[in-house]
């Protein structure tokens, strides 16, 4: 998008006259038994961008995370908001160029790490950089087979993040940030209305870091247009658009000495800068629309375009010899299309609430790296202790050249009854058709997959009292793996089912929600055992485990968030040396305080991970527990004018973030401080 066309959209903001004035949303309630909003809720919920009715009234355990709070802890990327909920880990970070997690012990692909959704469709299939915070309004979190988001189930849990969109009441805000490691941020947030019927939103944010590991600076920009036109109360038709550049130097991290994940300096890098910045765009535009046919029956629809790509150099770890590490060269230059689309009715006959709905994508992705692995002769070397730079690798070679296409269509269908007062009970289906090709350009071999796999999910809640509900979901799940393994042939799909029972609570300012749960699935992509340069599918995984939210309004003045997960991950493969599951704790939590005053508010929280497994070739590789606090003050200066400061890792823990193997182990952040300044328009 140029920057006239930006400056025209925000004069065209600026200068518009208001209609009639809309309110604001008010703080959205929900009953016992829903979905628990955690914070407040300050723009009303569109059903044509995340978790439809029926997800939302039965699946207690999921949350929605709302902008105050996400701004409250100063979630700078995607980590920071899912420490809000319990039984989230993080994973692979992919060289700093991935949002990566796992829910209740099940991760994605090491490499392209698991999927999310933004706005309802998958965000990252194939491959996406880093999420921005400033495009967000929300971030969903639906657990268990309870949390379906358009027909999509896990057993495990799905993240949706929802963009922020038109309002049809002016305003916005602009803010600077400031801080360690010569941190600078610039972000701009405006909406207002174009006509009665038009209104427009445009945020825009630009940040720059010299960063705090050595050589490692950043640089990543995002601009996220949006229209929303109301022609008639029955119709609202929504565009949201996204430009994101993300450039960085692609860092492995450091590697463990002697089992000591903690050994090396966190901010030492053992990459060349000479490499270079690795520059990953993408670009998304998504139209969605809602048609209301009658009181009880709407019709919404969703087209999504997305595209980009990734490019550069690299030097990384390949193994420790002493002190020192031998390094791989590699050229990576990845590039994604991937085309969806939705159409879904419904609506209520009777006691029953019925959906039902058809989607469908298309994917081309493609896979082009060069390396060069070390030898004795030319190990590529660098110091752990002094670090040298400028060594140069033999030329590189080819190693992957691979091209996957799919085409998926999907149909579904879900009844919701509400057999009395206090009893209701779920069923929902789905079909999918698919075609999945993986070329290998190198050798011309070519993987073909085809199938019609059913899944399903049933539940059931009841309403004990006017405070509790128990409810209990079952599912089945299926999802195509990509990529090539050590073999050069592709993979299965992965399969899963799982099982979940609950208890939840909700009285005058407590939200309680306690869920165990138990899921088993096969086929999931591991590190191979063998070369952990290539992926091999774990024969089964397992998980359970018990889980505890709790939200409280302590006073007029206090919220805290608590949460507290206990997940017994485990593999049955003999192919793998151990039963690990790569960067998954048995014990974390979390719990988070927001005080709001007169004209300030205090922020004070921390999160807990134990120890997790760091590697699955043997070594026993173990991650320690750590604890990291934050903490931030905000003032009102003016009524339009906020001063804020803000410490991530308040008493300067050293931890591992997470590990791919026992020499990619990516350290966490030391002490952090920003400090900004808020205009509100």
């Amino acid at each position: 998008m140029s920057w006239s066309c930006v400056s025209a959209c925000l004069l065209a903001l600026s200068a518009a006259e208001p209609p009639e004035t809309v309110p604001a949303a008010e703080t959205e309630p929900h009953a016992v038994g829903e979905i628990v909003i955690l914070g407040r809720r300050g723009a009303a919920r569109d059903v044509t961008l995340g978790a439809g009715e029926i997800t939302q009234a039965t699946s207690p355990s999921s949350r929605s995370v709302e902008r105050d709070l996400l701004d409250a802890v100063g979630a700078g990327r995607l980590a920071d908001a899912l420490e809000l909920t319990s039984g989230v880990s993080q994973q692979n970070n992919r060289g700093g160029f991935l949002d990566n997690f796992a829910i209740r012990g099940f991760l994605g692909t090491p490499d392209g790490g698991a999927e999310y959704y933004v706005d309802g469709f998958l965000a990252n299939r194939g491959l996406a950089p880093p999420r921005d915070p400033a495009t967000a309004e929300r971030v969903e979190i639906l657990k268990g087979p309870a949390g379906a988001l358009f027909g999509d189930i896990d057993p495990a849990g799905r993240v949706n993040i929802v963009s922020k969109t038109p309002q049809f009441v002016r305003g916005g805000h602009v803010a600077a940030t400031v801080g360690s490691f010569g941190l600078r941020r610039g972000e701009i947030d405006v909406t207002g209305p174009l006509s009665d019927t038009l209104a427009a939103r445009l945020v825009i944010a630009d940040e720059r870091s010299d960063g705090w590991r050595d050589h490692v600076d950043l640089h990543r920009r995002a601009v996220a247009p949006s229209l929303t036109w109301r022609p008639t109360d029955a119709l609202r038709l929504t565009y949201v658009g996204e430009f994101t550049v993300f450039d960085a130097p692609f860092d492995r991290g450091v590697p463990a000495v002697n089992g000591d994940a903690l050994a090396i300096p966190r901010s030492r890098f053992f990459g060349e800068p000479g490499d270079g910045v690795t520059r990953f765009r993408n670009e998304r535009h998504q139209l969605t629309g809602e048609y209301e046919l009658s009181p009880d029956w709407r019709l919404t629809a969703g087209f999504a375009y997305r595209t980009g790509d990734m490019h550069g150099f690299s030097s990384d770890q390949s193994r420790l010899v002493g002190r020192q590490l031998w390094r791989q060269r590699r050229e990576r230059d990845y590039a994604v299309e991937d085309v969806s689309g939705r159409l879904e009715l419904d609506g209520r006959l009777g006691a029953h609430h019925l959906n039902v709905g058809i989607k469908g994508y298309t994917l081309d992705y493609s896979e082009f790296l060069l390396r060069r692995n070390p030898t004795a002769d030319a190990p590529h070397a660098i110091s752990i202790d002094a670090p040298v730079y400028g060594g140069q690798a033999l030329p590189l070679l080819p190693f992957t050249d691979n091209r996957e296409t799919r085409r998926v269509a999907t149909l579904y269908a879900q009844d919701l009854w509400q057999v009395s007062e206090r009893l209701s009970l779920l069923a929902g289906v789905r079909v999918d058709d698919y075609r999945q090709t993986v070329r290998n350009n190198r050798t011309g071999a070519v993987g073909r997959g085809e199938g019609s796999p059913v899944d399903y999910r049933l539940g059931a809640r009841y309403q004990l009292t006017d405070a509790l509900t128990a409810h209990a979901s079952f599912g089945r799940s299926f999802l195509l793996n990509s990529g090539t393994g050590r073999t050069g042939q592709g993979f299965a799909p992965e399969k899963g089912e799982g099982w979940e029972l609950g208890l939840s609570g909700r009285w005058p300012g407590v939200d309680l929600a306690v869920a165990l749960f138990d899921i088993e699935k096969q086929n999931i992509l591991a590190n191979d055992p063998v070369d952990a340069s290539f992926l091999a599918p774990v024969g089964q995984l397992t998980s359970r485990g018990v889980e505890f939210d709790g939200s409280f309004e302590v006073s007029a003045a206090w919220r805290v968030v608590v949460n507290y997960a206990w997940t017994d991950a485990k593999a049955d493969d003999t192919a793998f040396a151990s039963d690990a599951v790569l960067n998954v704790p048995e014990h974390s939590g979390g719990a988070f305080a927001v005080g709001t005053f007169d004209r300030w508010s205090l922020t004070v929280g921390a999160s807990y991970m134990g120890d997790r497994a760091g590697a699955l070739d043997g070594s026993g590789l173990i991650l320690p527990s750590y604890w990291k606090a934050k903490a931030a003050v905000e003032y009102a200066v003016t009524p339009k004018i906020d001063l804020r400061l803000e410490v991530d890792n308040l008493l300067d823990e050293h931890y591992a973030q997470s590990s791919y193997s026992p020499v990619w182990i990516f350290p966490g952040a030391p002490r952090t401080v920003r400090a900004s300044v808020k205009a509100r328009l």
